[in-house]
């Protein structure tokens, strides 16, 4: 019964059964609500600045796809303009 409980838990090691859940924390202004991120940073002081041409749902995939994530698979960052 051990032996297969080291077997169910390097399984689960090695495929995690989470989906990737990433937080953005978007600074709003009174009357600038709508203005698109160009800037996202993480809590390890890691920072993406968006390219030219980029769209800013590409630069938070990009950014979503880089970040460092917790256990359980949550990342957050905070996004400026």
């Amino acid at each position: 019964m051990q032996n297969l409980e080291k077997r169910i838990t390097a399984l689960e090691a090695a495929n995690p059964t989470y989906d990737a859940l990433t937080i953005i924390r978007r600074v709003v202004t009174p009357g600038q609500l709508d203005v698109e991120i160009t800037r996202l940073r993480d809590g390890d002081c890691n920072h993406w600045m968006r390219q030219t041409s980029e769209t800013e749902q590409a630069l938070i995939d990009r950014a979503s796809f880089e970040v460092r994530r917790n256990p359980w698979g949550v990342a957050s960052l905070h996004g400026t303009t």
